[in-house]
C-alpha cells in the first residue's frame, strides 16, 4: 500500500466533518427565534452547503476520485466565509470552535482539491479512472474526523442553545435572575 493509496480518501471524509458541522451551524442560526433575516439567509445557504458537502465525500468514495474539483475549490472558499460570517452576524449563538473546526476541514478539502488541479493541468493525458482506495485509511479518517467533528457539534448546540440573564447586576452567571432564550 502507497501513501497516496492511504490518503487518497482522506478529502472526502473531511468533506463529510466539514460538512455536518457546517450544516449544524447553518440548522442553528435558522432555529433561533431571534434570527434576523441575514443569519436566516446564511443559515439555508450553510445548510445547502453542508449538504452538497456530505453528497460530494459520498460521489467521491463512490466513483474512486475527486468529482468537480474546480467546484469543490470554490465551494470551500464560499463555505469558509459562510461559517465566519455567521460568527459575525450572531456571535453569541456561534460556536467559535466549531467555525473553526468546519474551516480547517474546509481547507485541507481544498489543498487537496487544489493539488488535484495542479497534477491534472500539468500531465497531459489525465486520466478519469478510479483509483485504489486503503480501507485502513478510510478508517484513520474517520478517527481523525470523530474527535474533531464530535466536540465541534457539541460546541455547536451549546451555542444554539445559549441563554442570556435578565438580571445582569449577578456577578456569577444568572444568580437569582430568570432567563430567557
Amino acid at each position: 500500500m502507497t501513501a497516496a493509496t492511504f490518503v487518497r480518501s482522506w478529502p472526502s471524509v473531511f468533506a463529510w466533518g466539514a460538512g455536518l458541522i457546517t450544516a449544524a451551524l447553518g440548522a442553528g442560526a435558522l432555529t433561533r427565534a431571534d434570527s434576523g433575516a441575514v443569519a436566516s439567509g446564511l443559515g439555508i445557504g450553510l445548510v445547502a452547503l453542508g449538504l452538497a458537502a456530505l453528497a460530494w465525500g459520498g460521489v467521491v468514495l463512490w466513483a474512486g476520485r475527486l468529482v468537480v474539483p474546480a467546484l469543490v475549490l470554490g465551494g470551500s472558499l464560499v463555505t469558509i466565509f459562510g461559517v465566519t460570517a455567521l460568527l459575525f452576524v450572531v456571535p453569541a449563538h456561534t460556536s467559535v470552535l466549531a467555525v473553526a473546526a468546519a474551516s480547517l476541514l474546509l481547507v485541507i478539502v481544498g489543498a487537496s482539491v487544489a493539488v488535484h488541479l495542479r497534477h491534472q493541468r500539468r500531465a497531459a493525458n489525465a486520466t478519469r479512472t478510479a483509483q485504489p482506495m486503503s480501507v485502513v485509511g478510510l478508517l484513520v479518517a474517520a478517527a481523525v474526523i470523530a474527535v474533531v467533528v464530535t466536540p465541534a457539534l457539541g460546541a455547536t448546540q451549546n451555542a444554539v442553545l445559549l441563554r442570556r440573564c435578565r438580571d445582569t447586576s449577578a456577578p456569577a452567571g444568572c444568580g437569582g435572575g430568570t432567563l430567557e432564550r
